[in-house]
Protein backbone atom coordinates (compact mmCIF):
# COMPACT_ATOMS: atom_id res chain seq x y z
CA UNK A 1 0.00 0.00 0.00
CA UNK A 2 1.59 3.09 -1.29
CA UNK A 3 0.24 6.52 -1.04
CA UNK A 4 1.18 8.69 -3.51
CA UNK A 5 3.26 12.18 -3.02
CA UNK A 6 0.12 14.24 -4.96
CA UNK A 7 -1.74 12.57 -1.55
CA UNK A 8 0.35 13.38 0.89
CA UNK A 9 0.94 17.30 -0.39
CA UNK A 10 -3.08 17.40 -0.64
CA UNK A 11 -3.24 16.41 2.82
CA UNK A 12 -0.93 18.71 4.16
CA UNK A 13 -2.22 21.65 2.33
CA UNK A 14 -5.25 20.52 4.07
CA UNK A 15 -3.58 20.31 7.14
CA UNK A 16 -2.39 23.59 6.97
CA UNK A 17 -5.34 25.53 5.65
CA UNK A 18 -7.07 23.82 8.77
CA UNK A 19 -3.97 25.19 10.90
CA UNK A 20 -4.46 28.36 9.72
CA UNK A 21 -8.67 28.23 10.43
CA UNK A 22 -7.80 27.62 13.99
CA UNK A 23 -5.70 30.17 14.35
CA UNK A 24 -7.79 32.39 13.45
CA UNK A 25 -10.97 31.49 14.99
CA UNK A 26 -8.52 31.31 18.34
CA UNK A 27 -7.86 34.53 17.72
CA UNK A 28 -11.13 35.75 17.45
CA UNK A 29 -11.86 33.85 20.89
CA UNK A 30 -9.05 36.18 22.44
CA UNK A 31 -10.65 39.33 20.77
CA UNK A 32 -13.74 38.34 22.23
CA UNK A 33 -12.70 37.36 24.92
CA UNK A 34 -10.43 40.29 26.25
CA UNK A 35 -13.54 42.60 25.39
CA UNK A 36 -15.97 40.41 27.33
CA UNK A 37 -13.46 40.66 29.91
CA UNK A 38 -12.88 44.06 30.45
CA UNK A 39 -16.99 45.19 30.58
CA UNK A 40 -17.19 42.60 32.83
CA UNK A 41 -14.27 43.76 34.70
CA UNK A 42 -15.88 47.65 34.53
CA UNK A 43 -19.46 46.25 35.52
CA UNK A 44 -17.78 44.37 38.44
CA UNK A 45 -15.90 47.08 39.66
CA UNK A 46 -19.23 49.56 39.29
CA UNK A 47 -21.35 46.94 41.16
CA UNK A 48 -18.35 47.40 43.79
CA UNK A 49 -18.87 50.26 44.32
CA UNK A 50 -22.40 50.54 44.17
CA UNK A 51 -21.95 47.72 47.06
CA UNK A 52 -19.74 49.78 49.21
CA UNK A 53 -21.97 53.16 48.96
CA UNK A 54 -24.63 50.70 49.76
CA UNK A 55 -22.55 49.06 52.46
CA UNK A 56 -21.77 52.87 53.84
CA UNK A 57 -25.60 54.17 53.68
CA UNK A 58 -26.86 51.19 55.23
CA UNK A 59 -23.96 51.97 57.99
CA UNK A 60 -25.49 55.36 58.31
CA UNK A 61 -28.71 54.57 58.39
CA UNK A 62 -28.38 52.02 61.79
CA UNK A 63 -26.53 54.92 63.41
CA UNK A 64 -29.12 57.22 62.27
CA UNK A 65 -31.93 54.72 63.30
CA UNK A 66 -30.16 53.98 66.42
CA UNK A 67 -29.90 57.65 67.64
CA UNK A 68 -33.12 58.40 67.20
CA UNK A 69 -34.34 55.59 68.77
CA UNK A 70 -38.01 55.77 70.71
CA UNK A 71 -35.55 55.40 73.94
CA UNK A 72 -32.97 58.01 73.03
CA UNK A 73 -32.42 59.90 76.16
CA UNK A 74 -33.55 63.30 74.17
CA UNK A 75 -37.23 61.83 73.30
CA UNK A 76 -38.22 61.89 76.84
CA UNK A 77 -38.49 65.44 76.74
CA UNK A 78 -40.53 65.68 73.08
CA UNK A 79 -44.43 66.51 73.32
CA UNK A 80 -47.13 64.02 72.24
CA UNK A 81 -46.87 65.09 68.73
CA UNK A 82 -42.96 65.23 68.23
CA UNK A 83 -42.85 61.81 69.77
CA UNK A 84 -45.41 60.50 67.04
CA UNK A 85 -43.17 61.98 64.03
CA UNK A 86 -39.95 60.74 65.65
CA UNK A 87 -41.65 57.22 65.50
CA UNK A 88 -43.03 58.01 62.06
CA UNK A 89 -39.17 58.97 61.02
CA UNK A 90 -37.83 55.91 62.63
CA UNK A 91 -40.32 53.53 60.82
CA UNK A 92 -39.40 55.13 57.59
CA UNK A 93 -35.62 54.93 57.94
CA UNK A 94 -36.02 50.98 59.39
CA UNK A 95 -37.79 50.38 55.97
CA UNK A 96 -34.91 52.34 54.25
CA UNK A 97 -32.12 50.33 55.90
CA UNK A 98 -34.48 47.17 55.43
CA UNK A 99 -34.20 47.90 51.47
CA UNK A 100 -30.55 48.73 51.43
CA UNK A 101 -29.62 45.56 52.66
CA UNK A 102 -31.80 43.55 50.60
CA UNK A 103 -30.00 45.67 47.74
CA UNK A 104 -26.61 44.97 49.35
CA UNK A 105 -27.22 41.13 49.49
CA UNK A 106 -28.26 41.71 45.75
CA UNK A 107 -25.27 42.83 44.89
CA UNK A 108 -22.93 40.70 46.79
CA UNK A 109 -24.68 37.67 44.43
CA UNK A 110 -24.58 39.14 41.29
CA UNK A 111 -20.75 40.06 42.22
CA UNK A 112 -20.39 36.33 42.74
CA UNK A 113 -21.80 35.25 39.53
CA UNK A 114 -20.15 38.05 37.82
CA UNK A 115 -16.60 36.56 39.44
CA UNK A 116 -17.29 32.87 38.61
CA UNK A 117 -18.61 34.19 35.13
CA UNK A 118 -14.68 35.74 34.62
CA UNK A 119 -13.12 32.87 36.56
CA UNK A 120 -15.07 30.55 33.36
CA UNK A 121 -14.01 32.78 30.39
CA UNK A 122 -10.20 33.08 31.80
CA UNK A 123 -10.53 28.67 31.84
CA UNK A 124 -11.98 28.68 28.06
CA UNK A 125 -9.33 31.17 26.58
CA UNK A 126 -6.51 29.14 28.67
CA UNK A 127 -7.61 26.00 26.84
CA UNK A 128 -7.77 27.53 23.88
CA UNK A 129 -4.28 28.92 24.08
CA UNK A 130 -3.30 25.30 25.19
CA UNK A 131 -4.84 23.91 21.55
CA UNK A 132 -3.77 26.67 19.81
CA UNK A 133 0.28 26.23 21.44
CA UNK A 134 0.08 22.90 20.47
CA UNK A 135 -1.25 23.59 17.21
CA UNK A 136 1.37 26.03 16.13
CA UNK A 137 3.94 23.52 16.81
Amino acid sequence: MTISADSVEKQILSLERQRGELLEVNKQWDRQFRSMKQHYEKKLAEMKAKLDMSQRRVSELEEERHQNHPENESLRYLDRDGLLQEMKDIKILTGALHEMKEENKLLKEKNASMIRKKERYECEISRLNKVRTGVSH
